[in-house]
């Protein structure tokens, strides 16, 4: 599928490095947006885990740390 992206721009080379350099920027973009995305859900993971084990009696909580910890 073949875009027309309009850059005013008249030697053909400049507006191909330009379409590839902003093609390369989204990119970039796209693959730190996904890694914050999988951190914060990493984070969130972690502070529901130890939010369980506050709430769970002293007695319980290895039996939740060795069910977690082999996944």
């Amino acid at each position: 599928m073949d875009f027309e992206i309009y850059l005013p721009c008249q030697p053909d080379w400049l507006c191909e490095s330009f379409l590839s350099v902003f093609t390369i920027l989204l990119i970039i973009g796209l693959v730190a947006f996904i890694r914050i995305i999988y951190r914060e859900y990493l984070t969130i993971k972690r502070k529901t885990k130890v939010r369980k084990l506050r709430n769970t009696h002293r007695k319980d909580r290895y039996k939740i740390r060795n069910s977690t910890s082999r996944r």
